[in-house]
């Protein structure tokens, strides 16, 4: 006579073992899709942190100045004796401080962000402040002074 009690633990035993891989893998895939979506979420702040950071750093600075004077290369930003020159250059946003009526260079300063590209539009009333950073545009309106 055959032992069929054997036979049917064997059998359950392997279902069992069987829907334990299942779910192991399941959980693997779900983690691995997680890790995925949190490292491209990761990025994505990186840049719009640093773009959003370098506009806030510059309409501050506007707004906080006497007097606004908009160049080629960047920005000269006149406050009592001192002016700050804020320029982009070889892949960063650089500021300087100078005596006012001295030579503005725009060479040398402090590198403040790392974005690609700076332009400051001026009209009559507002100046648009355009960020490059990682191939990304960001931009923002801030109204001139009183």
């Amino acid at each position: 006579m055959k032992n069929y009690k054997n036979t049917a633990d064997t059998i359950s035993t392997v279902g069992s073992m069987m829907l334990f891989l299942l779910f192991a893998v399941c959980m693997m895939m779900i983690i691995a899709a997680a890790a995925g979506s949190y490292s491209r979420i990761s990025d994505n702040y990186g840049t719009d942190f640093t773009a959003l950071a370098s506009i806030r750093y510059i309409s501050n600075k506007i707004k906080s100045s006497d007097t606004v004077y908009i160049t080629d290369k960047g920005m000269i930003l006149e406050s009592g004796a001192m002016a700050n020159i804020i320029y982009c250059s070889g892949g960063g946003l650089y500021e300087k401080t100078v005596a006012v009526n001295s030579e503005y260079d725009v060479s040398g300063g402090e590198k403040i962000f790392d974005i690609d590209g700076m332009t400051v539009d001026e009209t009559e009333e507002l100046y648009t402040i355009t960020v490059n950073v990682s191939g990304e545009k960001h931009s923002a309106i801030v109204r001139k002074g009183m």
